[in-house]
């Protein structure tokens, strides 16, 4: 028992100083340098976590479509984009899907959710947390057929030639949060010992 308090004053007192040795450059900094060091150190770390913690979405890509499974995506409240002949895009509501047409009237994409018409399919696509409950109930329908009106479709299943429903992509975020959460241990380590260097030769 003595032997395991021994060992755990080792282990507090180790985890003291290293505690001591990275807080003493702030401390100095804040001491000598007032509150325009410590904003150098943040907006340090704050460069150092720029394009940390991503969040990713799949497109699922499909080349074709039928009536079932666009039936399908309407029941679950998917929000439809017709991109017509690599044109436009556009939002399509009051859907309507018999077995062989798909029928609705036209929307605009509202402005800030542009970013997103426009994809890589084998890859890994970002999307901001604040954007994802929109995007990830996104559903885009692509079509080279430019015989459409300018406020309505009416467009046969036969001539979708390409179909993404967007998806959150789990693994690949987690892999961002791992990988973000090391760089970041990392940045703060080397800007805590460039600062610690400063200090201790008086720069």
């Amino acid at each position: 028992m003595k032997q395991l308090s021994v060992l755990a004053k080792s282990a507090q007192d180790r985890l003291a100083s290293i505690v001591n040795s990275l807080l003493f450059p702030l401390w100095h900094i804040w001491h000598k340098k007032g509150k325009f060091g410590v904003s150098v150190f943040l907006v340090l770390i704050a460069f150092i976590s720029t394009g940390c913690f991503q969040h990713y979405y799949k497109t699922n890509t499909q080349t074709s479509v039928d009536s079932a499974t666009l039936v399908q995506l309407q029941k679950s409240n998917k929000h439809f984009v017709v991109h017509i002949d690599s044109i436009r895009a556009v939002g399509l509501t009051n859907v309507s899907v018999d077995s062989n047409r798909l029928e609705g009237s036209f929307v605009p994409v509202p402005a800030k959710y542009e970013k997103y018409l426009a994809p890589k399919v084998e890859k890994p696509n970002v999307v901001k947390k604040s954007d994802k409950k929109t995007v990830l109930n996104e559903v885009h329908l692509y079509t080279n057929n430019t015989q459409v009106d300018a406020s309505s479709l009416s467009l046969p299943l036969s001539a979708i030639n390409r179909i993404d429903v967007y998806t959150f992509d789990k693994q690949r975020t987690r892999e961002s949060s791992i990988v973000s959460g090391i760089s970041i241990g990392l940045g703060t380590i080397i800007v805590l010992i460039g600062l610690t260097f400063a200090v201790t030769f008086g720069l």
